[in-house]
């Protein structure tokens, strides 16, 4: 029996219920479903492990309807949050294709290499990554070797991994089991994207001093940092926070490095009277729990925060909420082309005659 799908009010509730598909199409519903009447959104997918490997959820889709999708997601998930009007359209990301700069690549049994099966601890063993940097997949053989070396001992690890990050001098660093790893985004033309609308921010802001809190190795501090607006980053990874400190500033402007945790950093900050006019976090995808209780007494006058992972976001903005702030924008940005995730970047203003609600 030929079945249209139920209409789930996600994408990724979609996808869960019938893999693959588009909504709107027909689909006779079963152990295997088969499409009955295709999208006319749907494209012949270019990776051939699609389907297989987990790491792409949307090469069915044309890159508009991925937007759409992603774009009526968003709302969703954010409603009673953030309202639809506050939600800016998605921008694009300026490549589709070879945009990741790292990739993580994990090792099975047998010395296959390559990404994790939908749903499944299962390696896929690939020759290349459709959506990974070609310098990247240039590393592939050497990667085979490594591992074949280490399989090749008496002990065998439990696991296996190795990540490949495309540095900014051309050099990819290959590191086993993250060793060393630092803070970096994967899509350098869509993070050039965000530092533009990140910029248009502080000058509508006009703040005169800045707290950066998860700054990695100065990704956006350096890129924003003007001698008008003094910038003091706070970063717990050592290795990032020595890399941060080695980067030259633009003449005339500097950044102020503190190593530590964010919550920590932040509560020390507060307590020797300290403030600041603007607050950017930009936390890691579990987010910025830690951080936010103390909005509630030092209640900054804005906040932008940069986050990758919507579900989590949802979460820290009804805590921000309950301290006072409410949401002027939400600007999407498309970093992860073909697959589920996105990133946002959230305008958040102190309404000062709101009163932090007690828990």
């Amino acid at each position: 029996m030929a079945a249209a799908n139920r209409n789930p009010t996600s994408i990724l509730q979609h996808l869960d219920e019938i893999p693959f598909s588009i909504p709107g199409e027909t689909w006779r519903l079963g152990p295997k479903p088969e499409l009955i009447k295709a999208s006319p959104d749907r494209v012949t997918p270019p990776c051939v492990y699609f389907t297989r490997c987990g790491g792409c959820q949307l090469q069915q889709m044309t890159e508009t309807r991925q937007a759409s999708e992603k774009q009526r997601w968003l709302v969703d998930l954010l409603k009673g949050v953030a309202s639809e009007e506050k939600i800016l359209p998605l921008l694009p990301s300026p490549k589709n294709w070879n945009y990741r700069r790292r990739i993580q690549l994990h090792v099975g049994p047998k010395g296959e290499v390559g990404f994790y099966a939908v749903k499944s601890r299962q390696v896929i063993d690939i020759e290349s990554c459709a959506i990974a940097d070609p310098a990247l997949n240039a590393k592939l053989p050497e990667v085979r070797r490594l591992a074949a070396e280490v399989l090749a001992a008496p002990k065998r690890p439990a696991s296996l991994s190795y990540e490949l990050t495309l540095r900014d001098d051309g050099q990819v660093e290959i590191a086993r089991d993250g060793e060393g790893r630092s803070f970096i985004q994967v899509n350098p033309e869509a993070n050039r994207v965000l530092i533009e609308v990140l910029r248009r921010a502080l000058d509508e802001i006009r703040p005169k001093s800045v707290l950066e809190l998860f700054a990695g190795n100065g990704n956006l501090s350096y890129s924003l940092v003007t001698p008008e607006r003094p910038w003091l980053a706070v970063e717990s990874n050592p290795l990032a926070v020595e890399a941060g400190r080695a980067t030259p500033a633009p003449e005339g402007s500097g950044v102020d490095w503190r190593e530590g945790e964010a919550a920590k950093v932040a509560a020390q900050l507060y307590q020797s009277g300290k403030s600041f006019d603007v607050v950017l976090l930009d936390p890691p995808r579990g987010g910025a729990e830690d951080c936010l209780p103390m909005f509630r007494q030092w209640r900054p006058p804005a906040i932008l925060y940069v986050s990758c992972h919507v579900p989590v976001l949802r979460k820290d903005l009804q805590v921000l909420q309950k301290s006072g702030y409410e949401v002027e924008w939400l600007q999407p940005i498309d970093f992860f082309p073909q697959t589920l995730n996105l990133e946002t970047l959230i305008y958040l203003r102190l309404n000062p005659m709101a009163h932090p609600v007690k828990k």
